[in-house]
């Protein structure tokens, strides 16, 4: 018998489940990795104070602009007249800027720039000294721009616009003191005399150990009759007369307003007729309030011209001048002030403005706390309530909101702001504050704002140190340092007093008479 032959099946395929099909089961879904608690916490680099309210408070015509070897370059091509096209693009007055290294770089290209290195080196134009050794121009710039936030850069380079695009936007006494050393130079062609202001903090940084940027800084004469007290106020008289010409230079962030204080328990040299004369008497518009002009409860009262600061607007008015008349800026941390002598070459004299000193025991920190609040205020407002405490208002210039103030806490090192000092602050200040219609009686909050003021036992420390190996060293240093909660207040007059040593101790020379 024969065997069945098996003959193949064509066409049979094999059947496949779809994707869609019922049958199929869904996998059950995987939880997402949560990131790592390193990658959630990203740095994001501080805002610069004095871009804090939508706009460059320290940018201001006339516009320095500073100019890169390629925007030369393409305004010759284009037969552009750079000042006039600067100008009307600005619609203010500008002047070209152009630092060493731009020079160097044209310099550098040849013949082929020669026409370029011409326009550079137009005598109308302001030259910018570079401190650093020779270095990209574009790096120059990046890093002078990130210094001084005071210029506008023009340029054509893109890679260096990109890297300009990604710059994230010292003190009262320090800036004050540095711009009355640069007045008090010799005018004297021969003299030779550089000033180096080093800081660990500037105007466009913000630290809680830097209160300067964020103090109230409104002008308020203090009474008294003690050494210390006496000084203060000779030291605020002298300021007063100073800030009435930084409030007629537009920019400054210092604003001439009316000053009112209401006190309802007096102390003892508020009722010295003696004290207020001398404390009050120089104040513009000085006079006692009457008594339907003073509120229930208030015993005291005085209105006077005053004057409110911006106060990061104020302190990079002043290194913006600093800057553009010459001096010399180095971010540094010192150790200590005999530091100093080595971060130049032939460095005589060092004035110390370190706000609390290196290391001197006299010195403490009183801790503050304020509010800045959106609500405006047309005038600055003291008030003394009945259990001591003090309460205020200061409208900040160039719509820079309002502070609501404040505490004094010596030795409290505590970093965070208190919602219960904010709440307790707001409450007390809602009982006086000229609330307008719309605000609806409330207080609209910006930010809490905390700092640490430098204060010192026995109050400033104005005085000349020698600290020269052997004699005719002549190495000294001049302090000035711890001045507490009148920094803005006395600020010239601190200023005037250090200067007057540095010089009496020949740090510096007579200033000719022309």
């Amino acid at each position: 018998m024969g065997v069945a032959k098996k003959t193949k099946k064509f066409a049979q395929m094999k059947r496949t489940i779809k994707a869609r099909d019922e049958r199929v089961k869904k996998a059950p879904e995987q939880p997402k990795k949560s990131k790592p608690s390193e990658e959630l916490t990203r740095h994001v680099e501080a805002a610069p104070t004095n871009m804090f309210f939508a706009a460059n408070t320290a940018l201001g015509p006339p516009y320095r602009v500073l100019v890169d070897t390629n925007f030369v370059s393409h305004a010759i091509r284009a037969k552009l007249d750079m000042l006039p096209a600067m100008m009307d693009l600005l619609y203010a007055k500008c002047i070209p800027t152009f630092t060493d290294c731009t020079i160097a770089e044209l310099e550098k290209l040849g013949d082929k720039y020669r026409l370029a290195l011409r326009v550079a080196k137009d005598p109308r134009w302001e030259r910018v000294k570079c401190s650093h050794k020779g270095t990209y121009a574009d790096d120059c710039l990046v890093d002078r721009v990130m210094k001084h936030r005071i210029y506008v850069v023009g340029t054509n380079d893109k890679e260096l616009c990109r890297r300009l695009r990604k710059i994230p936007a010292a003190g009262v006494i320090g800036l004050s003191t540095a711009l009355h050393l640069q007045n008090s130079l010799s005018a004297s062609p021969k003299t030779n005399i550089n000033i180096l202001l080093v800081a660990r903090d500037w105007p466009h940084t913000t630290s809680i150990n830097y209160a300067s940027p964020w103090a109230g800084a409104h002008y308020r004469p203090v009474p008294g009759t003690t050494p210390q007290s006496l000084r203060e106020e000779s030291q605020a008289r002298r300021t007063y007369t100073h800030l009435k010409t930084e409030s007629a230079t537009p920019g400054s962030g210092v604003d001439r307003i009316e000053g009112i204080e209401h006190l309802e328990a007096p102390p003892a040299e508020y009722l010295d007729e003696t004290n207020i004369a001398r404390s009050y008497g120089y104040l513009d518009g000085f006079r006692y309030l009457d008594p339907v002009e003073m509120p229930v409860g208030v015993r005291w009262g005085v209105r006077y011209d005053t004057f409110v600061i911006n106060s990061p607007v104020y302190c990079a008015s002043m290194l913006r001048r600093f800057v553009l008349r010459g001096g010399l800026v180095k971010e540094y941390t010192l150790a200590n002030p005999a530091e100093a002598f080595y971060l130049a070459p032939r460095v005589r004299t060092v004035v110390n403005c370190s706000g609390t000193g290196f290391g001197d025991e006299a010195a403490f920190i009183i801790r503050g706390q304020t509010c800045l609040v959106r609500n405006p205020c047309p005038a600055t407002l003291t008030r003394q309530n009945n259990d001591g405490s003090w309460s205020f208002c200061i409208p900040r210039p160039l719509s820079g909101g309002t502070i609501i103030g404040g505490t004094k806490q010596p030795h409290n090192w505590d970093p965070n702001p208190s919602l219960e000092t904010r709440q307790t602050l707001l409450r007390q200040a809602a009982k006086w504050f000229p609330f307008t219609p719309e605000s609806g009686g409330e207080f609209d909050v910006i930010r809490d704002i905390v700092g640490r003021r430098p204060a010192r036992e026995g109050g400033v420390r104005i005085e000349v140190e020698e600290v020269g190996e052997g004699e005719g060293d002549g190495k000294r240093i001049v302090h000035g340092y711890g001045v507490a909660g009148r920094g803005f207040e006395t600020s010239w007059g601190v200023a005037e007093d250090v200067v007057a040593l540095v010089r009496g101790s020949g740090g510096l020379p007579e200033k000719a008479l022309l």
